[in-house]
């Protein structure tokens, strides 16, 4: 990838081509799909964070993570050539300090970028994410569930919000009406249609009907509903819930 694209990945889904300074513990992927490397993993983010919860540490985590399924997505879509560099072998996760709260990075190993693959169909689009999220994604779902004692599907469900997100953004920068129903309705259909057995849950966790509500701040837009609470609001007293938080009751 360019240089351009280097900076575009870093800032929108956290993936840099090479390591990162200020790196306080790293891991590759492959490791953290086991629960004791998972919890170290949460125990050490939870306590820059300034808590001992590692639920609320996993349900952070899962929302900087969803990067690299993000990304997965966007390069399965515009057929790509890196989009088979993203995978659980080929990662590390970098959890960085800095002067705020402290960030997450993942770094590729290895481009892999030498086999150009055409468009395909959206059936076996569909099957090369239900591949990864079965092989690369969900082993480390369940084990950040095991380390932080908290349900699976709620963490596939902090997944979800983000990969929402990134829909959102999107389809608001798509030119024209048409561009922009079709990424609604491909979101859709690549989440809606993915076999439970993917998640190894009795039911797809991304199977959500959106919801949406007048955001109480100006410009008053309408927003979507998260399909889980982020639980930022656990970090600072003052933080309250999001606009687009399910918690809050409906209008």
């Amino acid at each position: 990838m360019c240089e351009t694209d280097n900076i575009q990945w870093a800032e929108r889904f956290f993936i840099h081509p090479e390591a990162v300074e200020n790196v306080v513990l790293a891991l590759p992927l492959t490791e953290l799909s086991l629960p004791a490397k998972a919890e170290h993993l949460l125990r050490t983010y939870a306590a820059m964070l300034g808590t001992d919860d590692k639920r609320l540490a996993a349900a952070i985590f899962c929302t900087w993570y969803a990067g690299i399924c993000g990304a997965k997505y966007a390069l399965l879509t515009s057929a790509h050539p890196m989009a088979h560099a993203l995978c659980l072998s080929n990662m590390s996760v970098q959890l960085i300090r800095t002067e705020g709260f402290p960030v997450f990075s993942f770094h590729v190993h290895e481009n892999r970028d030498g086999l150009c693959h055409k468009h395909v169909s959206g059936k076996v689009l569909l099957d090369e994410l239900g591949l990864f999220y079965k092989n690369d994604v969900r082993p480390i779902i369940l084990a950040l569930a095991e380390a932080a004692q908290t349900k699976a599907v709620m963490l596939w469900k902090h997944i979800y919000n983000q990969l929402y997100t990134y829909m959102e953004e999107e389809a608001r920068d798509a030119a024209g009406d048409s561009r922009r129903n079709l990424i609604i309705e491909q979101f859709k259909s690549m989440t809606w249609e993915l076999e439970p057995e993917v998640f190894g849950l009795p039911g797809n966790p991304f199977r959500i009907i959106p919801k949406f509500r007048t955001d109480p701040n100006p410009p008053h837009r309408t927003i979507s509903i998260k399909a889980t609470c982020c639980l930022a609001y656990q970090l600072r007293a003052d933080h309250g819930y999001c606009s687009s938080c399910p918690i809050l009751p409906p209008e």
